[in-house]
């Protein structure tokens, strides 16, 4: 074995001293050596391109932490504007209601020209009566007389009266009590005292009860209510109640 792998080192040495192959050795180192340096290349190009990607990773990092801050802050902003909106809401809804309750209350005042206007066709002892009421027969000197309670009582007993008279004329009548309970809308309206008059419902076709209602001259002793002439107020002890014609159920 020995010799024989010496008489294959002397083939080769003697191989090796051929120019031929010299040549052919030559050409593939230089090929390993061309195609080594392209390896290089192709690694050194492949850690460039990591370098590159890595620093677009890092840099992709610190932008996704960034936009998770600014996600955090985003949701908190959100979570304030909704309490915000809530709370905005919620003062819009109170100053509908307001607005509701201040419309409700000045809505005697929207019928004011039209009362006005149908109070000079009243007769003329009722016009003087609320000339001397009011004090002058101006439309300022009529809402003001909202303001005044003993006016307004003055002015129930007034109609009341009228009421009771059976030659009365009931377009008259209703005039009165028109302005009746514009004179009870203004003072609910303008009582500095949150004082007001509450509205006594009356239901047609209930039994007349004397605690409760006043009856017309010509009504009959028992029956049911069939009409309200004039509406009743109360406020505490301060009662005025309504006038009603009765007759069969």
């Amino acid at each position: 074995m020995d010799e024989l792998q010496h008489s294959l080192k002397n083939i080769l040495f003697e191989l090796l001293k051929d120019k031929e192959v010299q040549e052919h050795i030559k050409v593939i180192a230089a090929l390993d050596k061309e195609q080594e340096d392209l390896y290089c290349r192709k690694i050194e190009g492949l850690e460039a391109e990591k370098r590159i990607l890595q620093h677009q990773l890092d840099e992709a990092r610190i932008e996704c932490e960034r936009l998770h801050v600014n996600c955090r802050m985003l949701e908190k902003e959100k979570f304030l504007l909704e309490q915000e909106m809530g709370e905005v809401q919620d003062a819009k809804n109170e100053l509908t209601k307001q607005l509701q309750n201040h419309k409700k209350e000045f809505e005697p005042l929207e019928e004011l020209g039209e009362i006005w206007k149908d109070i000079s066709m009243l007769d003329k002892s009722q016009k003087d009566f609320l000339k001397n009421l009011c004090g002058s027969w101006n439309i300022k000197s009529f809402i003001a007389l909202g303001k005044d309670k003993n006016g307004i009582k003055q002015l129930w007993k007034f109609i009341k009266d009228e009421i009771m008279n059976t030659d009365r004329n009931a377009e008259n009548i209703r005039i009165l009590a028109k302005f009746f309970d514009l004179c009870i809308g203004v003072y609910n309206i303008t009582n500095i005292r949150k004082e007001h008059y509450e509205k006594i419902e009356t239901v047609i076709g209930e039994e007349y009860d004397s605690r409760q209602y006043i009856k017309t001259s010509e009504s009959i002793v028992n029956g049911v209510v069939q009409e309200v002439l004039l509406n009743g107020y109360a406020m505490q002890e301060d009662v005025m109640k309504p006038i009603v014609m009765v007759g069969i159920a």
